[in-house]
């Protein structure tokens, strides 16, 4: 394995299920990522972004065109509760982010640009609210495809948001169904022990998401889109 300076990457790279370091792969990829990324915008990413933090997680959602964002609120707290109760760090993008402002004529860092690109790479993993989908809510969709991602929505979802590769998009029809579900996928021994990861599974047809050695998507089946 090769050796690297930071102390998160030395960690998350030791992380392994049976003989395979599973997180060995997404740091490699999610390295020339960040160099495209840098290149487009022509400027520097913060150099955590290189690599991503255990039990962290990234909650996106859409901000712009949810009809009733008050209620909506309501439930991305209860949903920030329950990780928060299963020690998980989150990053709810309704609590930092405002997609009414301009783009600043001028920027050093993305941090200065206001995106959550950073964010959205240094997390373990992603979590998006797929109800009334937005533009910020697709483009999240895709720049996390080196991420597992989970996904919920009570109606229907396109057929692009379902060929991700990697995603696990559950549909439920009450909010106390979805509490339920995102509680147990949140709940954990230890990122060591149960590491979320991409990997094939022989009984989907795309890479589906692991929490150690379990398929999340063979799980929950029966809440799938």
């Amino acid at each position: 394995m090769q050796k690297y300076r930071f102390p998160t990457l030395s960690s998350i790279l030791k992380v392994k299920i049976g003989t395979k370091y599973v997180w060995e792969k997404r740091v490699a990829q999610q390295n020339s990522l960040i160099h495209l990324l840098e290149n487009m915008y022509g400027i520097k990413l913060n150099f955590r972004a290189f690599s991503f933090y255990p039990n962290y997680l990234y909650f996106g959602m859409p901000i712009t065109s949810h009809p009733n964002i008050k209620k909506a609120k309501l439930l991305w707290q209860k949903i920030d509760k329950v990780f928060e109760k299963n020690r998980w760090k989150t990053h709810s993008a309704y609590k930092y982010v405002d997609p009414n402002l301009d783009v600043p004529k001028d920027f050093d860092s993305f941090e200065d640009l206001g995106f959550g690109h950073v964010q959205l790479l240094l997390s373990e993993l992603v979590l998006l609210d797929f109800n009334y989908p937005s533009h910020g809510v697709g483009l999240e969709t895709n720049l996390s495809l080196l991420q597992p991602l989970i996904g919920f929505s009570k109606n229907s979802i396109s057929r692009m948001v379902k060929g991700r590769p990697g995603s696990l998009i559950l549909k439920y029809k009450t909010e106390e169904e979805l509490l339920k579900i995102l509680c147990q996928i949140s709940k954990r021994k230890s990122y060591r022990k149960e590491p979320f990861y991409i990997k094939k599974c022989p009984n989907h047809p795309l890479k589906a998401v692991f929490k150690g050695k379990t398929c999340l998507n063979c799980l929950f089946k029966n809440n799938l889109h």
